[in-house]
């Protein structure tokens, strides 16, 4: 009787030991590798915004994921990251961000068709085992065109982006929409920086210098899509009495307090998080995701440096509200379907 208790005491620790090695396991099921869009993190605009995601994700599973990522300085190396990520066959998912990954993704994915993939900002990698994220930029443009339309003293507004490029252009045109909702006759500059990537968006003295040209033709409000060379417009703002900039993809009001008047959400943090956690859940699907106010994926800045601006009074077609209810009323709109803004 002695060594069938001392067999049962030997089995039940031995359990023990399997059970806990079985939950080791299960918390590192899934790994996931992320590859950031040139100009890396630090942007505190579109890589920082996917970061966020990350550290969601992080947040809420804790040990069940494990991330790895790379920030590539140059075009070329997508491909180098894509394909060593993918020949390590550990990943469950590899999330891609910025649309400059589509065409090395194209032979990825061909290459590992049992990879899944995400990108975002891309429609052209159209694969079983690719799941592409975009989003509703103009929505969002829209949103904080109206709010610079009800803020210039000059009535000039201004956009810079980055590259003459459609994703680009929903930003001008949803900009342009929502300033001429409030007024139809204001007029708006658009221009970009003329640089090829990376420089577009990684280059805050070109930024800097093409805002202050156009500051000099008393626009007043510039409203930048372009990286991280939006720091030079938000530098030239600074320097440069009774105008303001608007920060885009994250919330870059602080970047210079009261100055920047506030910032078109483009909540990529959304999208990766979004995806981690079809993994982890088992709900991955290939189903192309395109991200709107509805839906949470763009958005304007709570403008807290700015409070005088969204709080002030506007009337617009004899009705006097503040200008943050406006807004909420133009955001119910769209979502609504009662304001369509119309992408390129």
């Amino acid at each position: 009787m002695k060594n069938l208790r001392n067999i049962g005491i030997i089995l039940i620790f031995l359990f023990s030991i399997f059970a806990l090695s079985g939950c080791t396991e299960e918390a590192g099921e899934f790994n996931i590798a992320i590859i950031f869009a040139t100009g890396g993190l630090g942007d505190k605009s579109f890589n920082d915004a996917g970061y966020r995601g990350y550290l969601q994700a992080n947040e809420t599973y804790g040990d069940r994921i494990k991330v790895d990522y790379v920030e590539p300085e140059d075009i070329p190396e997508f491909a180098t990251y894509q394909n060593n990520f993918a020949t390590e066959g550990k990943y469950d998912l590899i999330i891609c961000i910025g649309f400059l990954q589509e065409t090395a993704l194209n032979d990825s994915a061909t290459q590992f068709p049992n990879q899944k993939w995400v990108i975002i900002d891309s429609t052209e990698v159209p694969r079983d085992n690719v799941k592409m994220i975009t989003y509703k930029e103009h929505e969002g443009g829209f949103l904080v065109g109206a709010m610079a339309a009800m803020v210039t003293n000059t009535s000039k507004l201004g956009f810079i982006g980055g590259m003459d490029i459609p994703l680009i252009n929903k930003f001008k045109v949803g900009h342009e929409q929502g300033a001429k909702y409030i007024n139809p006759s204001l007029n708006v500059t658009n221009t970009y920086t003329g640089v090829p990537p990376p420089q577009c968006w990684t280059d805050p003295v070109l930024g800097k210098q093409i805002a202050e040209n156009l500051y000099s033709e008393d626009i007043d409000i510039i409203f930048v899509a372009a990286g991280g060379t939006g720091q030079g417009v938000f530098q030239a703002a600074n320097e440069t009495a009774d105008v303001m900039a608007i920060g885009v993809d994250s919330d870059q009001d602080g970047d210079m307090p009261g100055k920047v008047l506030c910032s078109m959400l483009k909540l990529v943090e959304t999208g990766v998080f979004e995806s981690i956690k079809a993994i982890v859940e088992g709900t991955w699907t290939n189903e192309e995701l395109n991200l709107g106010l509805a839906e949470n994926g763009v958005g304007i800045s709570p403008m807290t440096y700015t409070s005088w601006a969204k709080n002030g009074a506007y009337t617009l077609n004899g009705t006097t509200k503040t200008r943050w209810e406006w807004i909420e009323d133009i955001k119910a709109k769209i979502i609504a379907g009662t304001i369509v803004v119309t992408p390129p």
